[in-house]
């Protein structure tokens, strides 16, 4: 990679983590982007609810997410108040924020 490249994504990724600090919710990671990017699309950030069973989770290189990648990613976006669980606690509809 070139330093003009390098320069540019080092700039990139502060600006990124100033946000995340601006936001109070610390750094996602990479399995917490795609979940998110996922339900995004879905919704097309619509205040709508989602079932998250009509979703085909795949991650940056197109792969699918596990179960358990899955669950715990969606814990830490609620924690992080970027999503909501809607209904009980087996319930699969969640709501982005």
């Amino acid at each position: 990679m070139s330093d003009i490249k390098t320069s540019k994504l080092v700039k990139l990724i502060e600006i990124f983590d100033q946000m995340s600090k601006d936001l109070d919710i610390g750094r996602l990671s990479n399995y917490e982007k795609d979940v998110l990017l996922n339900l995004y699309k879905k919704t097309d950030n619509k205040k709508i609810k989602v079932n998250i069973k009509s979703i085909k989770f795949l991650d940056y290189n197109g792969d699918n997410i596990s179960k358990s990648t899955l669950y715990k990613a969606l814990k830490s976006l609620r924690d992080k108040n970027l999503i909501t669980h809607l209904g009980t606690e087996r319930s699969s509809i969640y709501e982005l924020n």
